[in-house]
Order: C-alpha cells, then sequence, then structure tokens
C-alpha cells in the first residue's frame, strides 16, 4: 500500500506511529496552516519522503499540486487533523481513495472546530470517527467512531485531550484492516446531521446579558491557546477571559460589571421591592447565624448548622471551586437590608435540575410576600441563565405557609416522604415539589 498522509504537525505524527515505514510515500500539509509547515517538512526529509503543500482552490499552484499527486501514484490518502477540503479531482487520483480521521461523533458536528461546536451547544459528548472520504464534508461512511464524554468542568484541552487518546486507540484497531481494505462501513443517518463553521477571533465575543451558561460555555470552549472569549467594558476596552472560571465566578462577575459599573439594561434581578444579588465572603457572618438560628432550622429542611470553622471553609471553596449551585441574598431594597437567602444547589447539568433552597432571617419577615418573589426571582435565574429544565424542592408537610408560597410560584406536589424528619420528638413528612421551564 503507498499511502500519502494529510495533516498538521500533531495528525501526521499520530498516524505515522501505526504505518509501516515502507508504505508511506510523502505527507501533504495545508497552505491556510502556514505554522506546520515547515515542521512536517523538516519530518518528512527525515523520513526521505516527499512533502507536499496543499494550495487554494482555483489557483495555478492548485493544477500543480494536482500533478505532484499524480506523479506519487498513491493508494491511498489517510487524513488526521487537517484544515482542508480534498476535492474530487484529487480524490480520484488514490485508487482506494481517502480514509479521514474526524473529532466528533459523526453525523455531529461536521466542518470545523467540532470540540469548540461542542461545548458552544451544551452538548455532553463527543467522540472521534474514522470514516470513508467523499464529496461532501466529513459526510462519507463510518468505518469506526468511540464517544468521549463532556463533563461540565472540561475545557476544550481536557477534551482534545480525551479524543486525542481515543485516536490512538481508533488507529491502532483499524490502521490494518485499512491498509488491508477489509473494512465495514455504515452510512451516516443524515438526519441527525449538523455542521459547524470556521471560528474566527471575532467569533470570541460574548455580551454580559446573555445567559450565564452561555458565557460559561464560550470560555472554557476557548481558554489559551486559542483566541479567548471576550468582552468590552464601560470604556470600550476589550477584557479578554482565557483562563476557566466556574458558574459562581460568573455570576458575581456579571451581576457587579452590569449592576454597578456597567450601562444601559440592568440585570433583572428585581421584584417590587425584593432584588437577589451574589452571595459574598463579607457575607458569611450573617448566614453563619441564620444556619444556626434553631427556630429557621425548624421550619426548614436545608441548612445544617455547621461549626465556625467549617462554614467558613464552606464559604471558600464554593466560590472557587464549586460548580453545582449558586447563591443569592435576597435584600429589601427600601431599606438595603439583606433579609434572607436562596440558593440553587445539587445543580445536575446532564439532566438540567436542580434543587431550591430558601431561608429568610427572620421570622417577622414571612408571610409578607417576600419569600414568594425572592422564589420567583430565583427560578427565573434557573431557567433563563443556566437553562435549566426542572427545579424540585423539599418542604416539611407542617410548613403550610412555604406550601402556598411555592404553589403560588408554580410548583406542584409530586410526593410524600412519609416521616423523613424529626422536630422535638415528633415525626413529619417532607413534601416533593417541582416546578417546569415550560
Amino acid at each position: 500500500m503507498r499511502v500519502l498522509v494529510f495533516g498538521d504537525d500533531f495528525g501526521v505524527k499520530q498516524i505515522l506511529n501505526y504505518l509501516p515505514p515502507n508504505s508511506v510515500l510523502g505527507i501533504v500539509g495545508a497552505s491556510i496552516r502556514p505554522q506546520y509547515l515547515d515542521s512536517l517538512k523538516k519530518l518528512a526529509n527525515q523520513l526521505n519522503i516527499s512533502f507536499l503543500i496543499q494550495p487554494k482552490y482555483k489557483t495555478e499552484n492548485y493544477k500543480i499540486f494536482l500533478q505532484q499527486l499524480i506523479s506519487l501514484n498513491p493508494n491511498l490518502f489517510l487524513v488526521n487533523s487537517y484544515s482542508m477540503i480534498i476535492r474530487e479531482d484529487a480524490l480520484i487520483i488514490p485508487q482506494f481513495g481517502g480514509v479521514n480521521i474526524h473529532g466528533s461523533l459523526l453525523p455531529k458536528n461536521r466542518g470545523s472546530n467540532p470540540i469548540q461546536w461542542a461545548i458552544l451547544k451544551n452538548e455532553y459528548e463527543t467522540g472521534v470517527t474514522i470514516h470513508k472520504i467523499d464529496n461532501g464534508i466529513d459526510t462519507g461512511p463510518i468505518i469506526d467512531q468511540m464517544k468521549v464524554p463532556i463533563l461540565f468542568f472540561d475545557t476544550w484541552l481536557d477534551i482534545h485531550s480525551r479524543i486525542k487518546n481515543v485516536t490512538e486507540i481508533l488507529i491502532k484497531k483499524n490502521i490494518n484492516l485499512i491498509l488491508s481494505q477489509k473494512y465495514n462501513i455504515i452510512s451516516q443517518d443524515e438526519t441527525k446531521a449538523t455542521y459547524g463553521i470556521r471560528r474566527t477571533p471575532e467569533d470570541s465575543f460574548f455580551n454580559w446579558h446573555e445567559p450565564i451558561i452561555n458565557i460559561y460555555n464560550k470560555i472554557r470552549a476557548l481558554v489559551a491557546p486559542l483566541p479567548p472569549a471576550f468582552y468590552f467594558d464601560k470604556s470600550g476596552l476589550k477584557q479578554k477571559i482565557d483562563s476557566y472560571q466556574t458558574i459562581w465566578q460568573l455570576v458575581e462577575k456579571k451581576f457587579c460589571l452590569i449592576n454597578e459599573g456597567g450601562e444601559g439594561e440592568k440585570w433583572n434581578m428585581l421584584i417590587d421591592n425584593i432584588g437577589l444579588r451574589p452571595l459574598l465572603k463579607s457575607d458569611s457572618q450573617l448566614l453563619f447565624k441564620w444556619i444556626n438560628n434553631r427556630e429557621l432550622v425548624l421550619n426548614s429542611n436545608s441548612y445544617s448548622p455547621v461549626s465556625e470553622n467549617d462554614h467558613e471553609k464552606w464559604i471558600e471553596n464554593m466560590m472557587i471551586k464549586r460548580s453545582d449551585l449558586v447563591i443569592f441574598v435576597i435584600e429589601d431594597t427600601v431599606t438595603n437590608k439583606s433579609i434572607g437567602i436562596c440558593k440553587l444547589i445539587n445543580i445536575n447539568w446532564i439532566h438540567s435540575s436542580a434543587e431550591l433552597q430558601i431561608r429568610l432571617g427572620d421570622e417577622s419577615l414571612c408571610g409578607k410576600g417576600n419569600g414568594t418573589k425572592a422564589v420567583q426571582l430565583l427560578c427565573q435565574f434557573g431557567f433563563k441563565d443556566l437553562n435549566l429544565h426542572r427545579i424540585h424542592l423539599q418542604v416539611f408537610s407542617s410548613n403550610k405557609r412555604a406550601i402556598r408560597c411555592y404553589e403560588k410560584c408554580g410548583f406542584l406536589k409530586e410526593g410524600i416522604l412519609k416521616e423523613a424528619a424529626a422536630i422535638d420528638g415528633k415525626r413529619i413528612d417532607a413534601v416533593l415539589m417541582a416546578i417546569l421551564k415550560k
């Protein structure tokens, strides 16, 4: 078998590791990726094989390129991490056509930047596909593929590393079948096909009025060394975010930039006199007081009492590391007084669900609609900014006032946890309630 290998520096070396040395005729690099050409040429010289550069289509150099391909008389093109289309006039030259390795689960995310597009679309898995090359863009029948997970806290670099490992497995498994032309193929399902256009540095722009989940995905899809996500501050200066940010860090930054230093439309976290703002480290003592107030604990199935030391560690850990919760302080905007806490916790990003918990810091504040407004605001945030599908909660069956509040906000009863709590020696049921985005 006489093989021509197409790819960038990484992709070519990955394939060469599994090819018999005497089977490789040459290496082809893409003219639109000049940063790889010198290293590819050096590699070809070391192996004493040909080195070609594919020019852009409809240029004089392209005709010369086709003649070079014909003169080498290859049997097969092997393509890995390559950024130009191999057109039909080149694909008919090798006896057995071409085989490509694509970093997605085809037919999803055909085309350019498949890892970035998978993250931007908030997908939870991607993969690697080996397929025959036809006249379309990543449309040829599939030889083999493997899945890799996309975890919520992954950046594109984490996924790239998994794809690299899976690609090694697939090449090792299939290379002899490909060289001997003894592989099986399966046609792609066109009804499931999606495409990603080539991204540019300008596509990295975001606006802080976008949903938090969209901003989060754009940042982690474009961390360095890619051109990073950026926004323009109120002075018109470009501000880049080139490293991973937790959801909580973005919530705090969004709130501060829009409501304290921004211009134009405010982040709508206000109903009448009740507003929500992100929990700050300076709120630690206030939150500690509420968490350890026995009367409040008895009316809530959340916020277990803790020591002050453990509480400080929890606050620190939550703000820096956790991506499964967001906590807001409830404020009375007339008196500028912090009156409670509400949060979305145990956020399941795969299933788009979260648990709601709320506590007002003073019994005298209850029964005045303050909790209802706070719950409504928190649900709006969960459905719009986090793209949640379902928000659920538990409430003691004895807390009739809280149940009425949740029902007023649209929560429906889903079930009972029999004798789930013990208060002053009495067993109490917990009521399960939930609300859906629709």
